[in-house]
């Protein structure tokens, strides 16, 4: 086949993918009323990726995360995440989130979240990735003042994609790269008094792969905020999320590809 050709079946079938992946995101997006709520924040977010072994990776993440409107909170994360790729179409995880988050001048909150989940990868080693990522909370949350602590489960649900621009696939180089994904969260008891813990997010954004070891990337996260799945949506956060991704141990390594939040 003429090199035209299979450059042109290539942007035919790169287009064809990326219409039904913006599709079907399209369609899992839910209604909430334009009263909403709506409020700015900024992330900042640093990955140390530790691939292990050719199947295992070690992921370190710290976020500090503010609201930019008032009043504002202010939070700083480490979310440490071991993956084990189990074989080409699942991976396994198992991790925990600890989070301090600065309320109020009265009012701090400590939180400590173990978490187990998996990856679905519907088609590996295709130029348009689709995954399909599942986990389970434990949520456990303290009042700082009064030492108080509210536990609650929390599943999440993500449909996940990363589209390259200017790459055959999405282990190259100088690469840069499309992020979509839609997740749903929600708590399973309503008797803990956590406002907020129903959510929906979308993730629009930009990569690029400098090398294997850095890549950066800009996303912007629309977060859909309720207190029981009954409710309408209270709550829309436009969210700015800046990452920056650190790959070490670059002799062995891993089809992991990090989990993030």
């Amino acid at each position: 086949m003429p090199a035209s050709v299979r450059q042109t079946e290539t942007k035919r079938q790169l287009s064809t993918g990326l219409h039904r992946l913006l599709l079907t995101i399209a369609c899992l997006f839910p209604q909430h009323p334009a009263a909403a709520q709506t409020n700015e924040q900024l992330w900042l977010e640093y990955f140390l990726e530790y691939p292990m072994a050719n199947v295992f990776n070690l992921e370190n993440v710290v976020t500090y995360s503010t609201l930019l409107n008032t009043p504002r909170w202010r939070a700083l994360d480490y979310a440490p995440t071991l993956e084990y790729s189990l074989t080409a179409h699942i991976d396994l995880m198992v991790g925990s989130t600890f989070s301090y988050t600065w309320q109020t001048e009265d009012y701090n909150t400590f939180e400590i979240r173990p978490m187990v989940g998996t990856r679905i990868h519907f088609n590996p080693n295709r130029r348009v990735p689709i995954r399909f990522l599942a986990r389970l909370e434990q949520r456990n949350f303290q009042n700082v003042e009064t030492k108080e602590w509210d536990k609650t489960l929390r599943p999440r649900f993500r449909l996940e994609s990363l589209i390259p621009l200017n790459a055959k696939d999405v282990f190259q180089n100088k690469m840069y790269y499309l992020i979509a994904d839609v997740e749903y969260l929600w708590k399973l008891q309503d008797d803990v008094s956590e406002r907020f813990a129903n959510r929906f997010r979308a993730r629009f954004g930009l990569g690029y792969r400098l090398s294997y070891t850095w890549r950066f990337e800009f996303i912007y996260m629309l977060q859909l905020s309720r207190e029981a799945i009954s409710d309408d949506y209270s709550s829309t956060d436009n969210i700015f999320r800046i990452r920056i991704k650190h790959f070490i141990n670059k002799a062995k390594p891993s089809p992991v590809v990090g989990v993030g939040n």
